[in-house]
């Protein structure tokens, strides 16, 4: 409408891109609405010259005139008729700062004298003229650094006015600092909060050069440390505390809450309608989507989803990522940010946890109560909202994941979906995020790791960021991995974790060619024995059963045919196997006996008491009793012991039938 307008004035204007000129002049919207409305009423003012209209239009008239406008005139003082910046109002026109001067002095003369040199005025509100200013003869410093001294604070007048001065530099600010400490003699010590905005930073000045006793007043209703520089009940306060104050209620949801913003109408709104407002949506710098701006760039704003938060080194936990306060020397990553939001008892379950939300009367709710299930307007189902439409109504997670309000223009490669964080697909964020979790110290990435990044960039995104940001244990095999030495090998995955959390990411690997292929059931059953086998106590058993598992159950394995792997049957017989075997000689070790000396009774005794598994153990007997260097009395018991365990597996041998022959 305002480009409409100046065009219309000014032929010449045509030329000259208006809205670019109005983006760079007024970077607030109500400054817009409201010169929009007095030019539609009043266009003249574009050219008349006339002191008349909000000072927005000589603003504007000036911009374009140095853009290269014509017609235009810049509106002159209403009282002395030169062209300057009219500051002031006067009888219903703009004047400029000097005539305003003039006409305050002229309504405030000096009560001593008359002279209009206004310079201030006394205790009681009269004007004083600059022969006569309201701290007379005397410094205002010195006068209120000998009132301090002479307080319980243990602090010389020369420091106390060192003080002084270095908190307010102007005589009038230190002579209202001064009557303020002899109206109320305990502002130093506690209740600074009826004082004027200085007495903090004072209090703190004092502290710091040694002051005894002296306390830095804490805002009345909210007992924090901080600014009192708002005003509330009579009492300074600090900003959060004000804007309690200001509680109304919203012109859209009818809720009574903190009023966030005014509609083009002035009807009072609260911050969440607010933002979703589609008049206060702009275009945002990164995404170009009309949304609400979260923060000013110097190209113009950027929205909620694009705002980039600096990455630094977390104070909290010591990660390196998104931190607020990134440029203090105290970062704050998100969640550290999420996890000491203050406890309290929510006002809607009764139950003591970390505050999420609040009602419209301040009082605190807990992320369930704060986010009620609402019908969703894409399935009709009763869900939590995840995202809303741009007409404003609620979507649950799978809908809001389909809208195509959700899917927008990633920053970095351009492709249009959903956004995982600050403007980035998940693609993107999955590059980063691996580039930073396969870095070491010094922050680069190994060559030898170059092909475990590429090979992550193969599964989708989210499962990768899934690993990364959900899963500590694969989060810690990639950082493991970029501390390590040479390539990544099978050998080097087995020491870092168990099967379940490595076989998913050595199989993305193996995939990807970064590792060779191997028989994984082969090299689990491997780790497996030697664990079982670890289990025997005495030495020279243990070396029996480790001689025997490599020469007959893993031999046998090993030479399968090329191309055939190793099924889960196959190496779960061996392990059932092996189990039992060493079960067996832990069995005998604690009755006292050995392998060698071991008796039928004994051998019965233990198959008796188990499951019929146990009959596998009858091929280790078997091999044991051929290794045997010539034939004893106790071989013969060896192959008896053979033949009564092979008599619990099947019905292969009855009960009077004579031993095979070896």
């Amino acid at each position: 409408m305002i480009s409409e307008i100046v065009r219309s004035v000014d032929a010449a204007c045509e030329r000259i891109d208006v809205a670019a000129v109005l983006r760079a002049v007024f970077r607030q919207r109500p400054q817009l609405r409201t010169l929009a409305e007095v030019l539609q009423a009043r266009p003249d003012l574009l050219t008349s010259g006339r002191p008349e209209g909000p000072r927005a239009i000589e603003r504007l008239v000036g911009a374009l005139l140095e853009a290269g406008a014509e017609r235009l005139v810049m509106p002159r003082c209403g009282d002395c008729g030169r062209e300057r910046p009219l500051t002031g109002l006067g009888d219903g026109a703009r004047i400029c700062s000097a005539c305003s001067n003039r006409r305050l002095w002229r309504a405030n003369p000096c009560f001593i004298c008359g002279s209009t040199t206004l310079a201030g005025r006394d205790r009681a509100g009269r004007p004083r003229c600059r022969a006569h200013p309201p701290w007379g003869a005397t410094d205002p410093a010195r006068e209120l650094a000998k009132l301090i001294a002479a307080g319980p604070f243990g602090i010389s007048p020369e420091t106390a006015q060192q003080a002084i001065r270095s908190v307010e530099r102007t005589r009038p600010g230190q002579l209202r600092l001064a009557w303020a400490l002899e109206d109320i003699p305990g502002l130093l010590t506690g209740r600074g909060a009826e004082g004027p905005p200085k007495i903090s930073a004072l209090a703190q000045a004092l502290i710091d050069r040694g002051a005894h006793g002296v306390v830095v007043p804490l805002c009345p209703f909210c007992r924090r440390t901080t600014d009192l520089k708002q005003r509330r009940d009579g009492l300074r306060c600090c900003e959060p505390c004000r804007n309690e104050s200001k509680i109304a209620t919203c012109a859209v949801c009818r809720r009574v809450r903190p009023i966030g913003g005014r509609r083009y109408d002035g009807q009072p709104v609260c911050g969440t309608c607010r933002q979703h407002d589609p008049f206060n949506h702009r275009p945002c710098s990164v995404c170009g989507e009309m949304r609400f701006r979260q923060s000013r760039t110097g190209d113009g704003g950027v929205c909620a989803a694009c705002r980039e938060i600096p990455t630094a080194l977390c104070a909290t936990c010591g990660a390196r990522r998104p931190c607020y306060f990134a440029a203090t020397d105290a970062p704050k990553c998100l969640p550290c940010s999420a996890k000491e939001r203050e406890e309290a008892t929510c006002a809607g379950c009764g139950k003591h946890r970390r505050v999420n939300n609040r009602t419209a009367t301040g009082e605190p709710l807990c992320g369930n109560c704060g986010n009620k299930p609402k019908p969703c307007a894409g399935c009709g189902g009763i869900f939590r909202t995840s995202g809303r439409t741009p007409e404003g109504e609620p979507l649950c997670q799978t809908c809001w994941a389909k809208h195509p309000a959700a899917h927008r223009c990633c920053t970095q490669c351009g492709s249009v979906e959903r956004l995982y964080r600050h403007g980035q697909c998940a693609a993107c964020a999955r590059a980063a995020d691996l580039r930073e979790v396969l870095s070491s110290p010094g922050g680069l990435v190994r060559p030898e790791l170059e092909p475990v990044f590429q090979a992550l960039l193969k599964p989708p995104p989210r499962t990768v960021l899934h690993w990364i940001h959900k899963v500590p244990a694969r989060r810690a095999v990639l950082k493991a991995l970029a501390t390590e030495r040479g390539p990544v090998t099978h050998e080097i995955l087995d020491r870092f974790a168990t099967a379940p959390t490595i076989e998913y990411l050595r199989a993305a690997l193996v995939a990807a060619g970064a590792l060779p292929s191997r028989d994984e059931q082969l090299a689990r059953l491997e780790r497996c024995l030697a664990k079982t086998i670890a289990r025997v106590s005495s030495a020279e058993e243990r070396r029996i059963l480790r001689n025997y598992t490599n020469w007959q159950p893993l031999r046998r394995l090993r030479s399968l045919p090329a191309g055939q792997l190793v099924t889960h049957g196959r190496a779960e017989t061996v392990r059932i196997e092996i189990r039992n075997v060493a079960r067996l000689l832990e069995w005998l070790h604690d009755g006292g006996t050995t392998l060698a000396t071991c008796t039928q009774d004994q051998v019965d005794a233990w198959l008796s008491e188990g499951p019929t598994t146990r009959a596998t153990v009858r091929a280790f007997l078997r091999w044991t009793s051929r290794r045997r260097p010539q034939p004893t009395p106790d071989r013969a018991g060896h192959q008896h012991l053979l033949l009564r365990a092979h008599h619990r597996q099947g019905p292969t041998l009855g009960p009077g039938s004579p031993p095979r022959p070896r």
